[in-house]
């Protein structure tokens, strides 16, 4: 019987640390106790032989056959229960032979036998030299120690019961000087203590085996001093059946240490949050796995005479590779399945902190630029600061939104607009300077931090550079498109936070636009709070804007001799914790803001969804008349846009409302607009007309098809002949262009009156029939109308809030 010590190589000497030091002072006694063993297992070797030599007793030849029977039986050991990386224990066969030839022949020449095939079985074993030495040198002593316990214990007596009493003596001291021994050399690799060591040995298990293979041995004795020589083939059943077995129990233990490494190191690369340290978890469980430290990782596959398998990693490809061995407990094969068990573990979790890295990432920056986004952003403005309570460092923030973005959204789609923004973000952080932050903040708000500012022109040119970048053309599937940006600047102050400076940039760059746009501003508190609550009201209308939170009201347009409903206005109202805001506040504003255009289109987008049930209620073709921005015919794509719309309303007359003064800087690609929807039989008005500047001359130019008279002109029209002269001076003209006149503002009876008995007016639309209301009250009213065989007063809503078009 060996006990094997299965030590790999020794440990590995870092340059860093001094000699003396703890681990590496461990490792040169370790080899060197290792060494010793190696060194003085050979010399007890050597020195039987050499007793044999100067003895004249010749050794029996047959005895020689006994080395290739120790050869085989050290191949298959029983492996005792295994808990590291650098080695542990294993119950050898072949201690058998040592009992069989303590039994039959002298000391020195079992000795001498036991030497040569111990050091011919280990020459072939798959392990590091110095391994194998050990554990030949181990098997030799603890041979010797044997064979003296047996000689001092023995009767000479083959038959005599204390020669069997003998034997199993000497199976034992084989035993216990090879555990101790081995114990002795993994306490000293391992830093750790002699009971250690001992604790998981599985001594009952041991001493049971060694006893019961020992008796092979003896009964072998017996068989040949007793039978004749062909009864020792009978030996070769239990023999056979033993190594089977061993191999079994060795196969099996292995396989159950196997999956245990598996287990742990799983839950262990579960634990880690780096690539680095994962990596090592795999390095080392795959050394574990495979009881050998020259397990690699690398990206080169294995060589000749190694073993690998290949991990697929999110980042990067490698390989575990390991020396290619068969030994007891395993094969090659056995070893490369393990590996590949590690390297699904592994790639797992590879999988995992690569999906954690990107979800963190993601946390942190914008997914479409690559930018930080706005937590990460603010986190920084904080350090920021508190860097500049400690330093006093200058520093700035730079709040960058988008002129007319939402323009390219309308005319290229929202993918080129993804596409604009991407670029965007590539263009301000190639405009900042290095280790300045830029973020994107949401839609196309964008944010720069300038920290360590020395002078104050350095925040003015980094501004200066990113407009000159922002108007370079950016080119979409659709085209090229320009587009520039408004910024505003907010330096850091004492008792400033990073909200309250992210809301001065906010205002100051409200402010560069209401300024003309692509330009910068710098916050001042002289702003007052006038302009605060001004940029505040477009803040609150673009987020009412995006968030379709503003509503559509109707009010008739009425014959004004039968006061039969013929068609309806749609009006924008803007409702706002539960009141209305009044359209000669928020209108404007919109102008101003450039948000004109997005409420247009929001109108439009609520028109086309209530214009079918507002043509069921009426039982006919309804004219419905929608407020349409001037911008609106510049921008490109709008003629398919409002077409589109009108083919989901169904069988309504869309007419488009310009107002007057839309129509003094006129340009050639709004009348170009305006005649293309005119021959798609689109028809437009003129609202408020009479105060503006336009020539009347124009309108044979116009492709119009009704003046609306503004409310001003019918004012006092009950008690001034002049006001009512002139209105029908407007009809009349109209009567000559061959348009229609539409009176707006009638709110009075007696204003009525006039207006049907002096001027020939026939259409209008006022409080007089009906103020604005929503699309279900419109609804309800075109219903009852229509069921009416006569018409009837059309009842006034309770909304009190003056009719404003937008």
């Amino acid at each position: 019987m060996t006990v094997e010590r299965l030590t790999v190589e020794p440990a590995v000497v870092t340059a860093e640390r001094e000699p003396t030091s703890g681990p590496v002072a461990q490792a040169h006694l370790s080899r060197i106790f290792d060494i010793g063993v190696a060194v003085s297992g050979g010399a007890i070797g050597v020195g039987a032989a050499a007793w044999l030599w100067w003895e004249p007793e010749s050794m029996q030849p047959a005895l020689l056959l006994s080395i290739p029977v120790i050869m085989v039986l050290g191949w298959f050991p029983l492996l005792l229960a295994q808990r590291r990386t650098s080695g542990g224990m294993e119950i050898g066969m072949d201690v058998c032979v040592l009992i069989f030839l303590a039994t039959t022949t002298s000391a020195a020449e079992a000795l001498t036998v036991w030497s040569i095939g111990t050091t011919l079985g280990q020459s072939f074993r798959h392990k590091p030299r110095l391994t194998r030495a050990f554990n030949a040198g181990i098997g030799i002593i603890a041979a010797a120690v044997a064979l003296l316990a047996i000689e001092l214990a023995r009767a000479g007596e083959v038959t005599a019961p204390r020669e069997l009493l003998a034997m199993g003596l000497g199976a034992t001291v084989f035993l216990t000087t090879d555990i101790l021994v081995t114990a002795v050399a993994l306490s000293l690799e391992d830093s750790t203590t002699l009971g250690v060591e001992l604790t998981p040995t599985g001594g009952l298990t041991a001493l049971t085996t060694s006893l019961a293979t020992s008796s092979l041995g003896y009964l072998a004795a017996l068989v040949v001093s007793a039978l004749p020589g062909w009864a020792s083939v009978l030996l070769a059943v239990p023999v056979a059946t033993i190594v089977i077995a061993s191999r079994a129990q060795t196969r099996g233990v292995e396989h159950s240490r196997r999956l245990k490494v598996l287990l742990e190191t799983a839950m262990k690369v579960q634990n880690v949050d780096d690539r680095p340290s994962l990596l090592t978890a795999v390095r080392s469980g795959a050394t574990e796995l495979i009881h050998d430290s020259r397990v690699s990782l690398g990206t080169a596959p294995p060589a000749l005479g190694q073993i690998g398998v290949a991990v697929h990693d999110p980042t990067e490809d490698f390989w575990i590779v390991g020396p290619s061995l068969s030994r007891a407990q395993s094969t090659a094969a056995d070893d490369e399945n393990g590996l590949a068990a590690l390297a699904a573990v592994a790639e797992d979790a590879l999988a995992r902190l690569h999906l954690s890295d990107a979800m963190t990432h993601l946390a942190w920056h914008d997914p479409l630029t690559g930018l930080a986004n706005r937590a990460l952003f603010m986190d920084r403005v904080q350090r920021a600061l508190e860097d500049r309570a400690s330093s006093n460092a200058q520093a700035a923030i730079l709040f960058c939104d988008l002129d007319s973005f939402k323009r390219v959204n309308d005319l290229f789609g929202h993918s080129a607009g993804d596409h604009l923004l991407a670029e965007v973000g590539r263009r301000l952080a190639a405009s900042i300077r290095r280790g300045d932050t830029v973020a994107r903040l949401g839609g196309d708000e964008f944010a720069v931090l300038m920290q360590s500012v020395q002078e104050p022109h350095e925040v003015e040119t980094i501004c200066a550079r990113i407009l000159r970048a922002l108007r370079e053309p950016i080119h979409l599937l659709g085209g090229d498109v320009s587009v520039t940006t408004s910024i505003g600047v907010a330096w850091f102050t004492a008792d400033a936070n990073g909200d309250a400076l992210l809301s001065h940039a906010d205002l100051a760059m409200y402010y560069a636009k209401s300024r003309g746009k692509d330009r910068f501003e710098t916050y001042r508190s002289a702003f007052g709070e006038e302009h605060r609550q001004r940029l505040e009201l477009v803040e609150r209308l673009r987020q009412a804007v995006q968030a379709r939170e503003l509503e559509v009201f109707y009010q008739p347009m009425v014959d004004l001799n039968t006061r039969e409903i013929y068609g309806v206005e749609a009006l924008v109202r803007w409702r706002r914790d539960g009141e209305l805001i009044s359209p000669d506040l928020f209108v404007p504003t919109a102008e101003e803001s450039g948000l004109i255009v997005d409420l247009g289109e929001l109108v439009l987008d609520i028109v086309t969804a209530d214009a079918p049930r507002l043509r069921a209620a009426a039982g006919r073709a309804i004219a419905i008349g929608i407020n349409l921005p001037a911008k609106h015919l510049q921008i490109e794509g709008f003629v398919e846009r409002v077409k589109s719309a009108r083919t989901l309303m169904g069988d309504v007359h869309l007419v488009l409302e310009v107002t007057e003064r839309d129509f003094i800087n006129h340009d050639p690609t709004t009348l170009a607009t305006m005649t293309e929807l005119a021959a798609a039989d689109f028809r437009f008005a003129i609202d408020d007309f009479g105060v503006g500047f336009s020539s009347i001359g124009y309108l044979q130019r116009l492709p119009v098809c009704i003046l609306k008279i503004d409310k001003s002109f019918i004012e006092r029209i009950d008690d001034d002949e002049r006001a009512c002269s002139l209105v029908r001076s407007v009809v009349v003209m109209g009567e000559a262009l061959g348009v229609d006149v539409v009176i707006e503002g009638v709110e009075r009876e007696s204003q009525l009156r006039h207006l049907t008995l002096h001027t020939g007016a026939s259409m209008g639309q006022g409080y007089l029939f009906a103020r604005p209301m929503n699309a279900g009250e419109m609804v309800a009213l075109l219903a009852s109308r229509q069921d009416s065989s006569s018409p009837a007063p059309i009842p006034a809503t309770a909304l009190p809030v003056t009719a404003s078009l937008v």
